[in-house]
């Protein structure tokens, strides 16, 4: 004769609603089918998750870091997720935060990899017939200060010098350019779509490290530029004063991670301070 199980409501309700075991997990510990779990969740009338809940409570491949990062890192971070990172969620309730980026620069995909392999699992698909790589990073819940897209850098930020130079040195690894003209002028130059941060930067950050300059609009929506269409007005900062840019490049040297912004940085260094001797 097969044993009956009795399954009470109050330990179902414990086990799925509280302790949020699957209906698998359930039966493995009641020594029972799962069929029967889920037969009694029905008459017990226990509101059974969606299919994305439950992938949610699914424990990770991959093991998963939590970010043990300073406040300068995580300003860093920031600014670089918000020139070159997309970051969001499958579902509300998944423990997982999803990093991802499309580069045909080698080298932009050798940063992202070094800033997020310490912590989870990062996988590379490509090149496309374009060139381009796509790069994901799979993190959990310590990371959410990278979800929001903000439209202005975030205040905290802001009130402290070290953070705002952090900041400023991500969003420059991800969207400045450090360069030497063909008449031999350095230069620094930033610019992107993101109207609200580069306005924070220029008078906010900027005046931090005594640099004073312009906020410019570059070209309009719908506009083509070496072959590509903006879909939003672009604008932009440019320094081209030597004293400004050995302000800007002391800041932010101690910060900037991208392989060749360092190497261009340096180079604009060189330049200056042959020139002054």
């Amino acid at each position: 004769m097969p044993k009956i199980i009795q399954i009470q409501k109050e330990t179902l309700l414990c086990l799925y609603a509280k302790e949020f075991l699957s209906s698998y997990q359930i039966a493995k510990k009641l020594n029972c089918s799962q069929a029967l779990v889920m037969k009694k969740l029905k008459i017990y009338e226990i509101s059974t998750r969606t299919i994305q809940q439950g992938k949610a409570l699914t424990k990770p491949t991959y093991e998963r870091k939590d970010f043990a990062g300073t406040n300068e890192e995580k300003a860093y971070l920031v600014g670089f997720r918000l020139g070159d990172l997309y970051v969001g969620k499958t579902h509300p309730d998944s423990p997982t935060i999803r990093v991802s980026s499309n580069s045909t620069k080698s080298v932009q995909i050798d940063l992202i990899r070094e800033l997020f392999i310490p912590y989870g699992h990062v996988k590379e698909i490509g090149p496309d017939k374009k060139g381009a790589t796509n790069i994901r990073a799979y993190l959990n819940n310590t990371f959410h200060f990278l979800v929001p897209k903000y439209p202005n850098t975030p205040s905290w930020i802001l009130k402290s010098k070290k953070y705002s130079a952090a900041f400023f040195a991500g969003y420059v690894d991800a969207e400045g350019t450090f360069a030497i003209s063909n008449r031999n002028q350095p230069l620094f130059s930033i610019k992107s779509q993101d109207k609200g941060i580069l306005s924070d930067i220029h008078k906010y950050i900027l005046p931090k490290i005594g640099v004073k300059t312009r906020f410019q609009f570059v070209r309009a929506k719908d506009s083509i530029m070496l072959g590509i269409r903006s879909n939003k007005d672009v604008f932009g900062i440019f320094v081209y004063n030597r004293k400004d840019l050995l302000s800007i490049l002391t800041a932010l040297l101690p910060y900037l991670k991208h392989g060749k912004r360092k190497e261009d940085a340096l180079k604009v260094i060189k330049l200056i301070n042959h020139v002054r001797t």
